[in-house]
């Protein structure tokens, strides 16, 4: 009977062992989760895990960066790349196109708009043609600036373009005004500068130089002037309109814009792959946001680098 009572005990003991030992596994479990969800919640706080949005905003603002960078780029770049044009086509370039390209290197930002390489002519209205060049240009300011009454005057004529007489006078000193080449989608011309005007409205502001329009019709599709002979070859190229279309990126526009509305019209003559674009309504730039003009360079890789580029903004993005 004894013996029979120390096998009972020793059974009841190694089961209760057992038990012992499967709650300390248990525990343990336990402890070990609670470790892991301790360390991973200490690991989330400090280093917190970047949203699906944050992301998407971070890569946008690069690629925003990065494609404002490539179309337009700085100035150097600009020189370099126009350099490597007259390199590549020296024994095909004209005369006045090899004279042009040196001098849109050697820009001087220091000239009255109508004396820079290349500038823009708009109509925005039946009888307001000219040279347009920005409000904030240094050089037209600087001249403004020598006459007291400029300012009290556009005060008491906000929205109409105000011309100075006085200011062009003292430019050329009684002499007679400069002759300005414009080119036209399909034709080259000669006229006069006239006056300097400004315009300055609550969302729109620019200077303007009145042009001599003696022999100039509504239907004149002017588009630039220069000081310079460029010898161009008249031609549309479909294929590089269409690069110019998706080569702009909604999403980094700041404001509603018409580059894509841009066409080619003329070549530069003894180059393959330099084309002067527009985008404009005519006879009158009054439909789009941002009528332009530029000239562009087709790399390689068909990608359109902007080597000269003038707008007006007709939107008014300056109020937003």
């Amino acid at each position: 009977m004894r013996t029979k009572l120390i096998i009972i005990f020793i059974i009841l003991l190694i089961f209760s062992c057992k038990d012992e030992k499967q709650k300390e596994k248990q525990v343990k479990k336990r402890v070990e989760k609670l470790n892991i969800k301790a360390k991973t919640e200490k690991e989330e706080t400090v280093y917190p895990i970047t949203t699906k949005k944050d992301i998407i905003e971070q890569s946008e603002k690069i690629d925003c960066n990065k494609f404002w960078k490539n179309i337009f780029p700085k100035d150097r770049l600009k020189e370099k790349l126009i350099n490597e044009i007259i390199l590549k086509n020296k024994g095909l370039l004209t005369k006045n196109n090899l004279t042009f390209l040196r001098a849109l290197v050697s820009k001087n930002k220091t000239d009255l708009a109508f004396n820079k390489v290349l500038f823009p002519i708009f109509r925005l209205s039946e009888n307001e043609i000219g040279v347009f060049t920005y409000s904030n240009s240094k050089p037209e300011i600087r001249l403004i600036n020598k006459f007291d009454t400029i300012q009290e005057n556009v005060e008491k004529n906000i929205g109409t373009v105000i011309f100075y007489p006085q200011l062009l006078n003292y430019v050329f000193n009684g002499e007679t005004r400069p002759d300005i080449k414009y080119y036209s989608k399909d034709t080259i011309g000669i006229t006069k500068i006239k006056e300097l005007g400004i315009f300055l409205d609550a969302c729109l502001e620019y200077f303007e130089y009145s042009i001599d329009t003696i022999d100039i019709s509504i239907n004149d599709k002017l588009l630039f002037g220069s000081k310079y002979d460029i010898d161009l070859i008249f031609e549309n190229n479909s294929f590089i309109d269409s690069l110019i279309q998706n080569s702009v990126i909604d999403d980094c526009l700041d404001c509603p814009n018409s580059m894509k509305k841009q066409k080619t019209f003329a070549r530069l003559d003894g180059t393959e792959n330099l084309y002067f674009v527009f985008a404009d309504t005519f006879p009158i730039n009054n439909k789009l946001f941002t009528p332009s003009r530029a000239l562009i360079l087709v790399n390689e890789n068909n990608e359109i680098i902007y080597l000269w580029y003038d707008e007006i903004d007709l939107f008014g993005c300056s109020c937003l």
